[in-house]
């Protein structure tokens, strides 16, 4: 029986392949590749990093008052007319999963209802007439914190009166619990490598997330500098089935100084930027001159580079990816740049189409500046994908060459269900053998 299916299943590629049919993997293929590209491994204090909340602050006198008083009429069950008060006479409550509007719903809604409710502010904005508070809620267990959620005041006060509330909701949270070790070392890497039948795996710090443009870190530098060491550290353990690839914010003004350590540790084989968290804006020519020169200097010591190359610029496409191959990638002659994303950020729209068309037109116009060009594949291919998409995808592949595709997965899917979902795109059996087997320079 199990001879007869593979002959029909067999039958049936061949029927749809002379009729012209993409064909599409129904079962876990068989080839399996040799690396995955792209893993952050993830420690103890990064996911403190993720997981922090904002510092609480403290409040003018006047929204001070606001705050203690909705406060106060939540803990009281007699309370409820004095908390209706605080709201403006439209004001709105959230309630559940609706709203309740105006001062006699919501102290009927809330008459007879007591509870512990605590308010700690983490932010606020105001300006001559309107305003927002936001913050956590919870209650103490005698001296302990009790996190229940996160609520947003918007208040508004006419000339010479004080602030009301217009809008309050609050929102309930399950904080996550810290983790009793590091959640995702190199030894939990190896153990997805091993069940996808994966010989090597190429390990980002994810330092740049300490300097992100959208954080305020304490101790920046030092924490950067850390995060980097523990996945050298990681590595190390591992020395014939990983590498490492340092990370930090290009724009910092430590850059250069973290690369240069970096460079000097034996543990480590790179360095990974992430545009996009750290706000690079490559229309900006001083972002520019700051590439040129982290480039430059991993060039003169052969340091592989890898970079998440799309940036938050919403006009984002062929403009960017022109002035990196100018401007950028020709500091770099000598080593290998690998893009990640096909040069965008996972999925696959137009721009991230205009970009590597850039790419794709000046390696077939033979660009010396693309010699020791590669793409990474992380998080490309999904589940309902447009075939006119995926046909786009593999049109681009083969323009730009099967020779410089690197099979990564970026966390997305376990290792050996991303290869699976990979095999969504129409390429050919020839084609998935030869990504699979695929090395960065960097790896042989």
């Amino acid at each position: 029986m199990r001879l007869l299916s593979r002959y029909v299943g067999l039958l049936l590629a061949v029927t749809l392949a002379r009729a012209g049919q993409p064909l599409r993997a129904q079962v876990t293929p068989a080839v399996r590749p040799i690396a995955d590209h792209h893993v952050h491994l993830q420690s103890r204090a990064d996911w403190e990093l993720f997981n922090a909340q904002l510092p609480f602050v403290t409040l003018p006198n006047d929204l001070d008052r606001v705050l203690r008083e909705f406060e106060r009429g939540w803990q009281a069950a007699d309370n409820k007319i004095a908390l209706s008060e605080v709201f403006a006479e439209d004001g709105i409550l959230q309630w559940g999963d609706d709203w309740i509007q105006g001062r006699p719903a919501i102290r009927m809604m809330l008459v007879g209802r007591a509870g512990g409710l605590r308010m700690r502010p983490q932010a606020f904005e105001t300006d001559e007439r309107l305003g927002y508070i936001a913050g956590a809620y919870g209650f103490y267990r005698d001296t302990t914190w009790v996190d229940q959620g996160r609520y947003v005041l918007t208040v508004r006060r006419a000339k010479d009166a004080p602030w009301q509330i217009t809008v309050a909701r609050l929102g309930n949270t399950t904080p996550p619990r810290p983790p009793d070790r590091d959640p995702f070392s190199a030894g939990d890497l190896i153990a997805q490598l091993d069940s996808a039948g994966m010989r090597r795996g190429v390990a980002l710090s994810n330092a740049y997330m300490y300097g992100a443009a959208y954080r305020r870190i304490e101790n920046e530098v030092a924490r950067v500098r850390a995060e980097n060491d523990w996945v050298a550290e990681q590595v190390a353990r591992y020395p014939s089935r990983l590498v490492g690839f340092c990370s930090f914010n290009p724009l910092k003004e430590y850059a250069l100084e973290e690369l240069d350590r970096c460079m000097r540790d034996p543990r480590m084989t790179g360095v990974k930027m992430h545009f996009t968290t750290s706000f690079v804006d490559l229309r900006n020519r001083a972002h520019v001159d700051r590439l040129r020169a982290i480039f430059r200097s991993a060039n003169a010591r052969r340091y592989p580079i890898i970079v998440h190359m799309r940036t938050m610029n919403p006009a984002y496409g062929r403009a960017d990816a022109e002035i990196f191959l100018r401007d950028v990638l020709a500091e770099a002659p000598d080593v290998p740049v690998q893009i990640a994303h096909l040069a965008g950020w996972g999925g696959y729209d137009d721009a991230t189409d205009q970009a590597l068309s850039v790419f794709a037109e000046a390696i077939a116009s033979g660009d010396r500046r693309t010699a020791n060009l590669y793409f990474d594949l992380a998080a490309i291919a999904s589940p309902g994908l447009p075939a006119a998409t995926t046909q786009l995808i593999v049109r681009r592949i083969r323009q730009i060459g099967i020779g410089r595709m690197l099979f990564a997965v970026d966390g997305v899917e376990s290792p050996g269900k991303a290869w699976e979902t990979f095999h969504l795109l129409p390429l050919d059996s020839a084609e998935f053998r030869a990504i699979a087997g695929n090395l960065a320079p960097y790896l042989r």
